[in-house]
């Protein structure tokens, strides 16, 4: 991946479903996920940038933003942020730089999903000193954004976001002082959930799995019959294409089942 792409995804945020397009999805950027040279937050968390609390504001939100089954009856039987282990991927993206090399880009040229004896995913590629220097200051900005992101959503909350309704989650996120934040949260939560697991999130392949994209899948590659195949054409087959050339994107939402979380409506 070239640095002005996200670090933490793959491009695979492309596929639709009602994940990518939740509540009319602005096809806000993929914000570059990147690290940051920063203590572990506590030695019984795992975490090594958020602090318990943190973690659980997020973990909150992002709940709000994707709902798993358990966090709203409209995503019911479907994955959700939580289920992706999205925290786990803003903490990794956060804290990069602690790794050696830094958790900026996945190796290659496969991992061992697809038939290979070794996840040379995993094994991440060091940086030259421009490269270094760039994702440092990018990642002191996102350190900064969701360090005052968090505490806004807490003060908005009169307290503690995580413990207040979920109504009252969703308006929060939705309105008013905390919207710059829930686009960039938004944008990173999609990104988690549709990269490849090497960064943190896409947990169990939770993501992939809800739109049924197959993965990666060097170095087996695909068989003749699985090329030709029209349910692998998620979007020919759906009809989609159609529906967005008659500029029906309100109905293309709803087919893709678009519903639920903080934007539905919006």
């Amino acid at each position: 991946m070239t640095c002005d792409k996200a670090a933490h995804g793959s491009g695979l945020s492309a596929p639709v479903s009602r994940r990518a397009v939740l509540g009319g999805l602005s096809l806000l950027p993929l914000a570059a996920a990147i690290p940051g040279v920063l203590p572990a937050a506590s030695a019984d968390t795992g975490y090594r940038f958020l602090t318990p609390h943190q973690a659980r504001v997020l973990d909150a939100a992002t709940s709000r933003l994707i709902p798993g089954p358990e966090d709203s009856l409209l995503g019911r039987g479907s994955p959700g942020a939580h289920e992706a282990n999205v925290v786990g991927f803003l903490d990794t993206m956060l804290s990069a730089f602690s790794f050696s090399p830094p958790m900026v880009h996945a190796g290659g040229p496969w991992s061992n999903r697809a038939g290979g004896t070794q996840d040379f995913m995993a094994e991440f590629v060091p940086l030259d000193r421009a490269q270094t220097y760039g994702w440092q200051q990018r990642i002191a900005d996102y350190r900064e954004q969701y360090t005052n992101g968090i505490a806004l959503l807490d003060q908005q909350a009169g307290g503690d976001f995580s413990e207040v309704s979920k109504v009252r989650q969703d308006f929060i996120l939705g309105h008013g002082k905390a919207l710059s934040f829930t686009h960039l949260l938004f944008g990173h939560t999609i990104e988690a959930i549709y990269a490849v697991p090497e960064y943190g999130g896409n947990a169990n392949l939770v993501g992939w799995q809800d739109i049924k994209f197959p993965g990666d899948s060097q170095p087996r590659g695909y068989t003749d019959a699985e090329v030709e195949a029209p349910e692998w054409d998620v979007v020919g087959t759906s009809g989609m294409i159609d529906v967005l050339l008659r500029g029906g994107w309100e109905q293309a939402i709803a087919k893709m089942g678009g519903t639920g979380g903080v934007n539905a409506g919006h």
